[in-house]
């Protein structure tokens, strides 16, 4: 399981760092974007700050701000533990699947920080928004391949699709998400 881990971690890697390479082709971005460093390693303890940050790829793409706000708004709202205001930024259908009693239960001890978007790409629906970030949490809230863990690094892949003319997030890209401890 280990050397599965590792490749798919050097394909996110290499995934994100093409984009770098593009960099220079695409016109860029205006507005209140914030570009971060290329590195994923958080600043101070975990999990970091909880700002979104873009990498210089990402900031290029036209849809940069809109998703950087509405990914803003969405772990603000689980580090604060709001489902009212996660319930927003999520497709109907995924807050119809995560009731509120079950969410809270789920989020009650989670923290995410230390986010960065790495590349935005356009998607037949929207777009795929390749990204990390860290999570900590008690122990007993780990995922289930990091039993007992208290701080979880994150690569995924998320939906951003529009639904009645608003940007929300839909379910990841299939077997896209992956995850190590980081305490």
């Amino acid at each position: 399981m280990l050397p599965v881990l590792v490749l798919l971690v050097i394909a996110f890697g290499a995934v994100a760092g093409l984009g770098v390479r593009e960099l220079s082709a695409r016109p860029s971005a205006g507005g209140q974007t914030t570009v971060a460093p290329t590195s994923t390693a958080p600043a101070g303890p975990p999990p970091g700050s909880s700002s979104v940050q873009l990498s210089p790829d990402a900031a290029a793409h036209p849809a940069a701000e809109e998703i950087r706000v509405l990914l803003q708004r969405h772990f603000d709202a689980i580090n604060s533990l709001d489902y009212a205001a996660w319930a927003s930024t999520v497709v109907a259908r995924r807050s119809a699947e995560m009731p509120r009693k079950a969410w809270e239960a789920a989020y009650e001890s989670t923290r995410d920080g230390s986010i960065l978007v790495h590349r935005i790409e356009p998607a037949p629906d929207g777009h795929v928004v390749l990204m990390s970030f860290v999570s900590t949490q008690d122990a007993d809230k780990a995922p289930a391949n990091l039993q007992g863990s208290t701080c979880t690094r994150w690569w995924v892949s998320y939906r951003v699709v529009t639904e009645s003319r608003v940007p929300r997030i839909d379910a990841g890209v299939r077997h896209s998400s992956l995850n190590a401890d980081c305490s």
